[in-house]
């Protein structure tokens, strides 16, 4: 009776402290699988950027692009956590369209401001002439994030956290330029699809106000074509590639690399599901 007991007390006080686990806030409210649907304004920084409208993308200064906006859509699955803590693997599926436009128009050949076969090669290309007219470009960025994410809790419920991410991604970058001259047709210009990958940094706040529910605010910075770069003449009339690496030997104003960035800031709901 007396091993009986003893038993039964040590039964007691496992159970007791496995309860009292479960039913701990810090932990029943950290989530297993988070999901979130964003919407952002996007500003473009360094070659990505405008320096004098659209004339730097026939000048290969910069790619002409003054704001943009996008949407994301990311899976936040959580691989560790501790009473303050929570270490989450994450994949975002995101797009990203800048625009701009100019109240010239710009001629690349002596005929007319179209692109045509061999493309920038210095002997089809001269100097870039502004001219009478208006013009306006898109660039749009279809990209897949993959990475790592800790996120700190800053209540005792668990339920709001500053959440640090760091990623590398995958971007398509395409686009098309927009040309009308008085007098002629419009012409249009079309960057081929281009592949890039490149690092993006996350910092975030989110909160859940409902077991399944809640929001977050936050901010990224994206290189999207820190590496893969490339230049080469175009095969087709009307279209162009990205050009973003430095080759004099096809033209002169190729003389550096061009390196894209751009800041998101975004918000939206979350959702939460399961328990790690």
């Amino acid at each position: 009776m007396k091993t009986l007991i003893i038993l039964l007390f040590g039964v007691t006080l496992i159970y007791g402290s496995a309860f009292a686990q479960a039913i701990n806030p810090q932990t029943k409210n950290k989530p297993l699988l988070t999901i979130e649907t964003s919407g952002s304004f996007d500003l473009p920084v360094m070659d990505l950027s405008a320096g004098d409208g659209l004339r730097g993308i026939w000048a290969f200064q910069d790619y002409g692009a003054k704001i943009g906006f996008g949407t994301m859509l990311n899976f936040k699955f959580a691989v560790y956590q501790s009473k303050s803590l929570q270490l989450r693997t994450y994949a975002t599926f995101g797009y990203t369209h800048f625009v701009n436009d100019d109240s010239r128009a710009f001629k690349l050949y002596d005929n007319g401001g179209t692109v045509s076969y061999g493309f920038p090669y210095i002997r089809t290309y001269a100097t870039v002439q502004s001219v009478a007219g208006v013009s306006n470009m898109r660039m749009n960025m279809p990209y897949l994030a993959l990475g790592c994410e800790l996120g700190v809790y800053t209540d005792k419920k668990s339920r709001s956290s500053l959440n640090f991410g760091l990623d590398y991604n995958f971007n398509v970058i395409t686009g098309r330029i927009y040309q009308t001259i008085p007098g002629e047709s419009e012409t249009y210009t079309t960057y081929k699809s281009n592949l890039r990958t490149g690092i993006g940094a996350n910092v975030s706040y989110s909160y859940k106000f409902h077991d399944y529910l809640g929001f977050h605010v936050g901010t990224r910075f994206t290189l999207p074509n820190l590496f893969g770069k490339a230049s080469e003449m175009t095969d087709e009339s009307w279209y162009m590639y990205l050009l973003d690496k430095g080759n004099s030997s096809l033209n002169p104003n190729l003389s550096g690399s061009r390196n894209m960035g751009y800041f998101k800031f975004y918000g939206g709901l979350s959702l939460f599901f399961g328990k790690l």
